[in-house]
């Protein structure tokens, strides 16, 4: 096709026919569009599995692997949502749909350590309707190929490893990351969940103490629960002070027999399965509004903290449904 004459030009430089692309990139899997499971996802999860299934492709170099042979990434979403310019709400919504479409898996490693994300071998299927095929050329066609696992994995594979996020508490209340630790994944330290499960794995559990499981160095199923709570929570991203008063006020609300918002009074099964859903960035926005009281004199701090912390989970989910941005990626697209 001949190019239409051109009188005006742009004040940049245009790419000519001698330019060879050079840069790093990413592959973003053609199946994100093309398959009708996860076509409709938003910009914002597509993308963020092509940033994990680049992390991915290092991982698997760097042999971090679980005794199954799968590869897991470590990703904080602090971090990804720095990469990809863009809050940390919207990585939190972004996993979030992820992990709905089954295309990714969360392992929790304990209060301190970064969850290890595991992806979903994925099988498509292709939409007959969708016609955007990419562009290929005779070297790829020829089977010489040179992906994202290449490219840009050569690249860094001397000097990057995946790293291994321990948080420790910053100043004021901020969280900081430590260095990236250079051990291989089966030395990781495991966590305080592991170490009870390896200390009683070595001890003979009587079968005559009632309600204590083969789990546990000693603890009850509700114990165990609650620290699964805790350990989702990342306390370890605040200062002590603020770590032991959510803490305290964590723990009350698990214990409580019922807890009473507004003109409601639900059971304790309803607070417990809320509080499931407890995580360091709900926690993050609880500080925040503690921390905007100006005004109110608070008579109990701690019954206080306990309804802020609640409010804020189920806010976490509401805010969701109401962003204007991510409402604008739900809209369905306007008829013409």
């Amino acid at each position: 096709m001949r190019a239409a004459k051109m009188k005006d030009r742009p004040g940049f430089l245009l790419m000519k026919q001698s330019d060879v692309q050079s840069i790093y990139y990413m592959q973003m899997p053609r199946w994100l569009f093309s398959d009708p499971r996860y076509a409709d996802m938003s910009l914002d999860a597509k993308v963020a599995y092509t940033f994990l299934l680049n992390r991915f492709q290092l991982s698997r170099r760097k042999g971090w692997v679980n005794d199954f042979g799968e590869v897991f990434v470590i990703f904080p979403r602090l971090a990804l949502a720095k990469e990809l310019r863009i809050c940390e709400k919207r990585v939190t919504a972004a996993f979030r749909l992820l992990a709905e479409r089954q295309l990714i898996w969360e392992k929790r490693c304990g209060r301190g350590d970064a969850n290890q994300i595991y992806l979903a071998k994925v099988e498509p299927r292709d939409d007959p309707d969708y016609q955007c095929a990419p562009f290929i050329s005779e070297e790829e066609d020829q089977g010489g190929s040179r992906t994202a696992d290449m490219e840009v994995l050569e690249a860094v594979e001397e000097t990057q490893e995946p790293p291994i996020w321990r948080f420790q508490n910053g100043g004021e209340g901020g969280c900081r990351t430590a260095q990236p630790a250079a051990a291989e994944p089966r030395d990781l330290r495991p966590s305080k969940k592991e170490k009870r499960k390896n200390d009683l794995s070595q001890k003979e559990v009587s079968q005559s103490v009632p309600r204590v499981t083969a789990q546990t160095d000693g603890q009850t199923d509700e114990e165990e629960e609650l620290m699964d709570i805790l350990d989702a929570c990342e306390l370890d991203c605040f200062s002590p002070e603020t770590a032991r008063v959510f803490e305290n006020a964590i723990e009350r609300l698990f214990y409580s027999d019922s807890f009473r918002i507004g003109n409601a009074t639900l059971p304790k099964c309803r607070v417990r399965a809320k509080l499931r859903l407890l995580d360091g960035m709900i926690l993050r926005e609880a500080e925040g509004k503690l921390a905007a009281n100006l005004e109110q004199n608070v008579k109990n701090s701690t019954a206080y903290t306990m309804a802020t912390i609640f409010n804020c989970i189920a806010e976490g989910e509401s805010d969701l449904m109401v962003d204007p941005y991510l409402n604008s990626l739900r809209a369905p697209p306007a008829r013409r």
